[in-house]
This record gives C-alpha cells, sequence and structure tokens, in this order.
C-alpha cells in the first residue's frame, strides 16, 4: 500500500490568531459579564486583578493563590514577564501569564 502525498498544505486546527482569541473567549468565558472585570487590564484595580486569579483559579481547578502574591494593579502586571508569574505560582503561572496576555491583546486589538 503507498502512501498519497496530498494535494495542498494540510492544515490542523485553528488557522488564524483572531480565531485562537474567539475560541479561548467562547471556551474559558472571558467577556465581562462572566466576571465582571474591565475589558482593558492595564484598568484593573489591586481588588480586580484579585478577582481575576480567584476566577482563573477556580476555573482551572489550581491551588489557591494568596492576594500578597499579587498586590498591584493591572499595569503593573503588564510590565510582569513569564518568569515572574512562575515565580510567585510556580503551578499555574503559565496559564496566568497567557490568561493576562490574551486579555490584554484582546483590549488592544478588538475590532470594535
Amino acid at each position: 500500500m503507498a502512501l498519497q502525498a496530498a494535494e495542498g498544505p494540510i492544515r490542523y486546527g485553528i488557522t488564524s490568531e483572531w480565531d485562537r482569541l474567539a475560541s479561548y473567549r467562547n471556551t474559558h468565558r472571558m467577556d465581562t459579564e462572566q466576571d465582571n472585570l474591565p475589558k482593558d487590564p492595564r484598568q484593573w484595580t489591586r481588588e480586580d486583578v484579585g478577582q481575576w486569579l480567584r476566577h482563573i483559579t477556580t476555573i482551572h481547578n489550581l491551588p489557591e493563590v494568596p492576594s500578597s502574591r499579587f498586590l498591584m494593579n493591572g499595569k503593573a502586571l503588564c510590565l510582569m514577564s513569564p518568569s515572574m508569574f512562575l515565580s510567585r505560582v510556580p503551578l499555574g503561572g503559565k496559564l496566568l501569564y497567557k490568561d493576562f496576555q490574551l486579555r490584554l491583546c484582546a483590549a488592544m486589538y478588538s475590532r470594535n
């Protein structure tokens, strides 16, 4: 039995970044009605950051993150690198960083 080559490129999953973001929004309910946060993370207060942490840890069944590790507003979170998230939250830091970056990108590049 011989294998045949595909006629064109084979694509798996979602192809465009906008489709990825839309899929993530639908899957993780990023809209403000679900978690009552401002759409733009740069506008978050300390309380909003705490609410976001509780929301994400609940959705993904992560251990509770002590609020003392994130005593900052959204603008300060924007300055954090992935390693800074990991140092504060070894289990789940990457996920928190990714979620925050997706929310930030959605706010900065929204198609309104």
